[in-house]
């Protein structure tokens, strides 16, 4: 009876042994990523890489946070409260200026438009004496409408209005009372279902100002994750260019808050996997920086951006 009781016993010990061992490599196993994406068109992979469980899938859990302006977000990044967000070159600038040590991890699709309101034409804004013009100050939608009316020699004729919220410049600008807004898509193209019309965006210049950024402590401590992050990426956009859009907008709807008019006459364009990215525009967007005195600084390219997290 003894030698049975003591077999009981060593058995008992080595299945709490072989669980609490199971449940520690679980516990290394599963990594976790915070990252705040705004409501455009490059917060799509992720927001699919999760509802699809691409990023559970790969063992790992990522907590997206939507953003509306672009002030918020960095609000989040500097007190720490997200370990990597969608954002543009201005900002990684300005993080590394303020000590916040990042770098951008990737290009994230992104195309700022200048759009009119409903009752402008885009072939009649060269006749106006002046044109308003709905921005959000010293960011890349600010830098995109200096880029786009300088192409079209429209710079001295551009009366810019401060509006940071992506939503609230839209309204306006249907109301009428923004002559001309610059908005990320798919912002810009509700703009036109309402009457509005396209006037030129960076893509249409081959600028590339749309990144993911990362931080320092995320890079050190997150390598892995970040890596995932990534694969998962590239998998959600190989579903989104194959899917027809009507299996997924409504989710975009739902989460990244897109406006409903979207559901049926939207083109969703098709997203490439993850990149470096652009030196070229990162150097425009620098120099762009400097003349409007942002930044004294003058970083390399290298030292602000790393494929390190990206499939070789």
């Amino acid at each position: 009876m003894k030698i049975r009781m003591r077999i009981f016993v060593l058995l008992i010990t080595a299945m709490t042994v072989l669980t609490l061992g199971c449940t520690k490599e679980n516990e290394v196993k599963t990594q976790s990523l915070k990252i705040g994406v705004m409501s455009d068109i490059g917060a799509a992979p992720f927001v699919i890489a999760k509802e699809n469980g691409y990023f559970s899938d790969l063992g790992l859990d990522v907590e997206l946070v939507v953003f509306k302006s672009a002030v918020d977000r960095d609000t989040a990044m500097q007190t720490g409260q997200l370990d990597a967000a969608m954002a543009d070159m201005l900002t990684i600038v300005f993080y590394n200026d303020a000590g916040l040590k990042s770098q951008m991890i990737a290009e994230t699709y992104g195309d700022y438009v200048l759009v009119t309101a409903p009752n402008l034409s885009a072939d009649s804004i060269a006749a106006q004496d002046t044109l308003k013009v709905g921005i959000s100050s010293n960011t890349v939608i600010d830098f995109a409408t200096d880029e786009v009316s300088k192409a079209l020699g429209l710079t001295d004729k551009m009366e810019k209005v401060a509006i940071p919220q992506m939503p609230v410049r839209l309204e306006m600008l249907g109301a009428g009372e923004l002559q001309m807004a610059t908005l990320p898509e798919p912002l810009a193209s509700t703009a036109v279902i309402g009457g509005g019309e396209k006037v030129e965006g960076t893509l249409d210049l081959s600028l590339k100002p749309g990144v993911f950024i990362a931080t320092e402590t995320a890079m050190d401590e997150k390598t892995e994750a970040l890596k995932k992050l990534y694969q998962g990426y590239n998998q959600a956009v190989v579903y989104i260019n194959d899917t027809e859009q009507s299996e997924y907008i409504q989710l975009f709807v739902d989460q990244l808050g897109f406006p409903p008019v979207l559901m049926e006459v939207y083109d969703f364009p098709t997203l490439n996997p993850a990149a470096v990215s652009d030196q070229a525009t990162f150097e425009r967007v620098l120099a762009w920086m400097q003349e409007k005195a942002l930044t004294e600084s003058a970083y390399t390219f290298d030292a602000l951006s790393t494929d390190a997290f990206l499939s070789k």
